[in-house]
């Protein structure tokens, strides 16, 4: 497996992790927030490790070279709860005739029954966009970012 593999799958270990945490302080159940801490727990000094591979090291440099600017993303490659490209085909959820995306069941639910989370603020104009309708832009970090038009993601400087 490559270096960038291995960085992927743990970018995508790390999300779920906190997407699980998330569930587990808005859940006021607290045998359910059991497994989310430990999860958690467990991902957490990994994710402060110093990057020592020398994959990151180029992976750092093109986010730097790169800053400023946005790549159109695929909306099937988005967890629209996290608001992040995850590189992989996420879980589609239809609501009504529209199509959105998460990367696990709790994201799943949340974009099924809570409407705020499936539109955002395009960061430009300041309209509330759809975000199965919505041009997708994602930073040097996959960070998304939803506009309700090219040209508006044009215009959009980090």
């Amino acid at each position: 497996m490559s270096l960038r593999r291995i960085a992927q799958a743990f970018s995508l270990v790390a999300l779920v992790a906190a997407c699980r945490q998330n569930s587990a302080d808005a859940n006021p159940d607290p045998s359910a927030n059991a497994p989310a801490a430990s999860a958690s727990a467990a991902t957490a000094p990994a994710a402060k490790a110093p990057a020592a591979s020398a994959s990151a090291a180029v992976a750092a440099s093109a986010a730097r070279s790169a800053r400023g600017t946005l790549t159109r993303s695929e909306p099937s490659k988005v967890c629209m709860v996290n608001d992040q490209f995850m590189e992989v085909e996420q879980i589609p959820v239809a609501v009504g005739d529209k199509t959105y995306f998460g990367c696990c069941a709790m994201c799943k639910s949340k974009l099924e029954n809570n409407e705020g989370v499936r539109t955002a603020a395009d960061p430009v104009s300041g309209a509330r966009v759809d975000k199965a309708t919505a041009v997708i832009g994602r930073d040097a970090a996959n960070k998304v970012y939803y506009f309700e038009s090219e040209a508006t993601m044009a215009r959009f400087t980090l």
